[in-house]
């Protein structure tokens, strides 16, 4: 919900990713040392450096796409919304073949271009874990660890492509760490209390509706 967001409220798809990118870094490493005993590192190096391979391209769509108007970026992350919420409707179903270099390719390398496109590379990642029937620990540590070896290269490249524009993004990014913890306890407590019968259809309803309004917007006007 982050991206949107934050270009609804006027950010450059830029500045949004490095807010995003760096204000979840600490909830992801937190993430990681609760669930450090269900981390296989063995299982997470080839995954991240196909990634981090595929990542450049990504950041050169991201070049590109900030010379378009306001509204064909809406289009183009409303677009990869919906199709993250199509994705995530397949977690779970099982994948045989997933660990066969085609689809190794095909899903981390798919990941890493979204990721440095817009900074949404996760739903890729989730069809893969689920599709070969991981338990819960083991699948979220395999997610976090993902994320967390995200961080540096994507800064890197972010940093070869776009110079030391990043830095003031990245400190503020930083500096709003704390809301983030805040938020993410009280998400904890709510969710807990609803219960995943009512937050995934609700989650599900917000974001078909926050990508209907990146892609209709350019109407409005």
């Amino acid at each position: 919900m982050g991206l949107p967001l934050l270009l609804i409220a006027g950010n450059k798809i830029f500045e949004a990713q490095l807010l995003l990118l760096c204000a979840l870094l600490p909830q992801n490493l937190f993430a990681c040392y609760r669930l450090r005993h269900s981390i296989d590192y063995r299982e997470v190096i080839t995954p991240a450096v196909i990634r981090f391979l595929a990542m450049p391209i990504g950041v050169l769509g991201l070049s590109a796409l900030m010379t378009q108007t306001e509204g064909t970026i809406g289009v183009v992350v409303g677009t990869i919304i919906l199709l993250a919420i199509v994705l995530q409707a397949f977690a779970g179903v099982e994948f045989k073949n997933a660990r066969k270099w085609p689809w190794m390719l095909a899903t981390f390398g798919g990941s890493g271009i979204l990721q440095g496109l817009s900074g949404i590379g996760g739903p890729p990642l989730v069809l893969w874990v689920y599709g070969q029937g991981y338990q819960v620990d083991r699948a979220r540590a395999f997610l976090f660890a993902l994320y967390v070896s995200n961080f540096l290269p994507q800064m890197v490249v972010l940093y070869w492509k776009f110079g030391s524009a990043i830095w003031n993004w990245t400190i503020l990014g930083f500096l709003i760490t704390p809301l983030i913890l805040i938020a993410a306890e009280l998400g904890l407590r709510l969710g807990s209390r609803l219960g995943d019968r009512w937050v995934r259809p609700a989650v599900y309803v917000t974001l078909i509706i926050l990508a209907a309004v990146m892609i209709t917007k350019p109407l409005w006007r």
